[in-house]
């Protein structure tokens, strides 16, 4: 009796699916789902906020200070959902005015496939620099009645010079002379306040050369903006990649038409001027 016990036993675990796992399928051991490394901006030590993003999972994280990030993939069970479970994806790094570099990632059953692609054997990306594309300057003044001979308010411009050839901007609401947004932050309270030209329509595209160019806004600012408080400026801009995933920017919480604070969230490294409204006699 205890031989034909132990044979229906043994039999009973032979019968066993080979493909089921008792933890889940979404837990088995030594699973390579973990990317991650330190980028690098040439001239800069913070390299806060470069946004790296892997397309096809949809999966994105911002470095830190030293440039360092980490990106984990979704469960098998979501990769499934989303048919991505196996493919060659690309990995990219984006800022509004560094260099767009895209890594390759090789998934395989839902795991990264470390010591292929661009990914090595540690599950890390190296050799990852983002050279400047282009400069940015921004310069702002509030100036009184009398000044000006017109009635007082925020007066900005922005001066851009490429790093790189063929750089472009996309200029929501923009021309060929005003910029269509701009952010005014208070350098005290860190307060930020939004101002956009109205319109849908599409952005403007400017190509940008070795020489200077200058773009100017005026927004309608009122109360909000204290009296001798200081302020910083930056310009709602972006650079143009006609081939970039859409699903880039909305992952962030961004659009490209629409002015948003999490916008700042990005890597936009320029110097920005600052100004303080004087009080009127």
């Amino acid at each position: 009796m205890r031989i034909m016990i132990s044979c229906c036993l043994f039999l009973s675990l032979l019968l066993l699916p080979a493909c089921d796992n008792p933890f889940g399928e979404d837990e088995i051991e030594g699973e390579n789902r973990v990317l991650s490394g330190v980028v690098s901006l040439p001239g800069m030590q913070n390299a806060k906020g470069v946004y790296v993003w892997l397309d096809g999972v949809n999966v994105g994280a911002f470095t830190d200070e030293s440039g360092a990030f980490r990106l984990t993939l979704p469960p098998r069970s979501a990769l499934k959902a989303a048919g991505t479970v196996t493919g060659d994806l690309d990995l990219y790094f984006y800022t509004i005015n560094h260099l767009l570099v895209v890594k390759k990632v090789i998934l395989r059953d839902g795991a990264v496939l470390y010591g292929s692609g661009d990914v090595d054997r540690n599950g890390e990306i190296k050799n990852v620099s983002l050279p400047k594309s282009f400069s940015v300057e921004t310069r702002a003044v509030y100036p009184l009645p009398h000044e000006t001979g017109y009635q007082s308010g925020l007066s900005m411009t922005a001066h851009f010079i490429a790093s790189l050839e063929g750089t472009k901007i996309s200029i929501p609401n923009g021309s060929m002379i005003l910029l269509g947004g701009c952010f005014v932050i208070n350098v005290e309270t860190d307060e930020v306040y939004l101002y956009q030209l109205p319109g849908t329509g599409a952005p403007f595209i400017a190509s940008l050369g070795w020489r200077e160019q200058q773009w100017s806004f005026y927004p309608s600012s009122g109360d909000e903006i204290l009296y001798w408080t200081p302020y910083r400026v930056i310009p709602f801009i972006f650079p143009y990649y006609p081939d970039l995933p859409k699903e880039l920017l909305q992952s962030i919480g961004v659009s490209e038409t629409t002015i948003s604070e999490k916008y700042l969230n990005i890597l936009f490294s320029g110097e920005f001027g600052q100004f303080e409204r004087p009080e009127e006699r």
